[in-house]
């Protein structure tokens, strides 16, 4: 049971059972949640209240460890970000191919922020992925929304009239199609992409549809 009434401002009053009978009162001090972002090293003296006593009576060292908590603020904020700079929502557009590389991605640096963080966020699905037929479609649909791109794995079987001898079966390949024209610049990013997803023997083919040919002139 607790009581906030009469309790200084962020404290609040809890009563407990005594070890004999009644109830005894013991004050807690709740956290502000609406604090919002920590505070600077400066703000807080962050260095200043670790000193001993006699060291705070001086003017001179007070100033000069208050200027060394104004150089250590970039450093001190970063480390209270810390876990901000590990998520795919929250990290900095410079730090997203530095995680991904982290994570065996590569992802192009022209591609828009909201889709580089999209690709972060399926980095542990295409990991599991990675290698078969629905890693290559997840890359590829994750790299480039909206291309419609679709693989095919045409299989081979063996087969011969000799019990003794070891057919030799055809290498395994794969073909990739995409049912809409693309640049040759996107078309080569998409090779490059479909090179990486692949089992490293297995070969593919990338056939992009052709665009429409303009009317010719009467």
């Amino acid at each position: 049971m607790s009581d906030a009434g009469g309790s200084p401002p962020g404290y609040e009053s809890v009563f407990l059972p005594a070890a004999t009978h009644g109830f005894g009162t013991m004050r807690l001090r709740r956290p502000d949640i609406r604090r919002g972002s920590p505070q600077s090293a400066s703000a807080r003296a962050y260095l200043r209240d670790g000193l001993p006593e006699i060291y705070r009576d001086g003017d001179f060292g007070m100033r000069f460890i208050g200027a060394l908590e104004t150089l250590l603020d970039p450093i001190v904020a970063v480390l209270d970000t810390l876990p901000a700079h590990f998520s795919a929502d929250l990290a900095p557009d410079d730090l997203l191919s530095l995680l991904a590389s982290w994570l065996g991605i590569q992802i192009r640096e022209a591609q828009p922020t909201a889709e580089r963080r999209e690709i972060l966020r399926h980095a542990m699905e295409l990991s599991r992925v990675r290698g078969t037929r629905a890693g290559i479609e997840m890359g590829l649909r994750l790299a480039f929304p909206g291309v419609p791109f679709r693989v095919e794995d045409p299989g081979s079987i063996t087969w011969g009239t000799d019990p003794t001898a070891k057919p030799e079966a055809p290498a395994p390949s794969l073909i990739v199609y995409c049912d809409m024209p693309l640049e040759t610049e996107r078309a080569a990013s998409a090779a490059r992409l479909i090179e990486q997803l692949k089992p490293a023997h297995v070969s593919y083919r990338l056939r992009v549809k052709s665009a429409p040919k303009p009317p010719a002139a009467q």
